[in-house]
């Protein structure tokens, strides 16, 4: 494990404010997201893994290989971890609240030709289900018995 990548609870809970909820920026079944700020003023984002999550240090370590492997321009980037007695934190840079298509197609294009793009592709699938190019079946056969 590159010690390079591994923050301290420390640094994490001065970047966080100790977790304030005022930082708070999401949650899930794995735990809770907060917004902090390096000592170096990067932002990040937080993920704080729930003690119940019931995953491991071992487990938690292969997820960090994972996801460090994972690395593209399109995904959030891992930015390190933080792994101390029972607190496992996985911190990724901070990404403003916009969604991915405006990332990747601008403002224009997200509000008139992303939309109508996936309308014509959705078009295609039920013309595609209808004239039955697909071996897929949206309505299911009736039993004969």
């Amino acid at each position: 494990m590159a010690e390079s990548l591994q923050y301290s609870l420390t640094e994490i809970q001065i970047a966080t404010n100790n977790f304030s909820v005022d930082n708070k920026i999401g949650e899930g079944g794995f735990g809770h997201v907060y917004k902090g700020v390096l000592g170096n003023g990067q932002e990040v984002a937080a993920k704080r893994l729930s003690r119940s999550s019931g995953q491991g240090a071992e487990e938690f370590k292969n997820e960090i290989l994972v996801v460090a492997k994972l690395q593209h321009r399109n995904l959030v980037r891992l930015l390190g971890f933080c792994l101390e007695g029972e607190e496992k934190i996985l911190i990724y840079e901070f990404v403003p609240n916009k969604s991915l298509d405006y990332f990747l197609f601008g403002e224009f294009e997200t509000r008139y030709v992303f939309p109508f793009f996936m309308s014509f592709l959705f078009f295609l699938l039920i013309l595609c289900t209808f004239l039955q190019i697909f071996p897929w079946k949206i309505v299911p056969k009736k039993n004969n018995i």
